[in-house]
């Protein structure tokens, strides 16, 4: 009887797909022309101003390192993460995030806790790969009342006008 249930159990995990939302980038305009999408990732964190238009962040300047990596639907890593240090730029060849199946992009500050991460969605990656690929990664803050601020990244795409977060 455990035999039978156990064949069964394997039969239906063969038949049945998996969830797999993995962020297809295929027509997006890098991928059509020449094959080759990246994005380019500016630290702008020591910046004062000039990046948070269209976000729901205030800008503040806070030299920070800021790690980049791609995540799978299911919150693993999909290939290496890009270490950037502030005023640096690095560049995340987003085929090979394609190929390992990534579902969005999560910026992080790991050397300050306080500073809350963001995500760029699928939709986000796609719209930057439509445009120049070019990203600014900022620090700000939204002001939970007149005393108390909650700190975060944010990014402003030139490419595909991507801005986070927001609503």
């Amino acid at each position: 009887m455990l035999r039978s249930l156990t064949l069964a159990a394997l039969a239906l995990s063969v038949i049945t797909p998996a969830a797999f939302a993995a962020c297809d980038i295929s027509e997006t305009k890098c991928a059509l022309k020449d094959g080759k999408c990246n994005i380019k990732f500016r630290n702008v964190t020591a910046d004062i101003s000039g990046s948070s238009e269209g976000t729901d962040l205030t800008q503040r300047t806070s030299a920070q390192m800021i790690r980049v990596k791609a995540l799978k639907d299911n919150g693993e890593k999909a290939g290496n993460a890009l270490t950037i240090d502030s005023y640096a730029s690095k560049t995340m060849n987003v085929d090979k995030k394609a190929r390992k199946g990534f579902a969005k992009i999560r910026i992080t500050s790991p050397a300050l806790a306080g500073v809350d991460p963001v995500t760029m969605s699928c939709a986000d990656v796609q719209a930057v790969l439509n445009g120049n690929g070019t990203c600014k990664v900022f620090n700000g803050y939204v002001s939970t009342n007149f005393l108390n601020h909650d700190y975060k990244l944010g990014f402003s795409c030139d490419g595909g006008k991507v801005t986070g977060p927001t609503g």
